[in-house]
């Protein structure tokens, strides 16, 4: 989250100075936000997994190492 702050923040700054100062912040926040997008489905599918199917990543993680 707090990456993505800072990505809007460089993207704003770019955006006053010039277009192409616009799109580096632009892909930063698009990467930066299907990151963050990703781990949130990731985190509910977990959950969901967890709750109802009795079935923990973690634990079939932690048996593996």
């Amino acid at each position: 989250g707090v990456l993505y702050i800072f990505v809007c923040h460089k993207y704003f700054h770019g955006y006053v100075q010039s277009v192409k100062g616009r799109l580096t912040g632009f892909y930063l926040s698009l990467i930066v936000l299907i990151c963050l997008i990703t781990l949130g489905a990731a985190g509910i599918v977990n959950s969901f997994l967890d709750e109802y199917l009795d079935f923990s990543i973690m634990k079939k993680a932690r048996k593996l190492l």
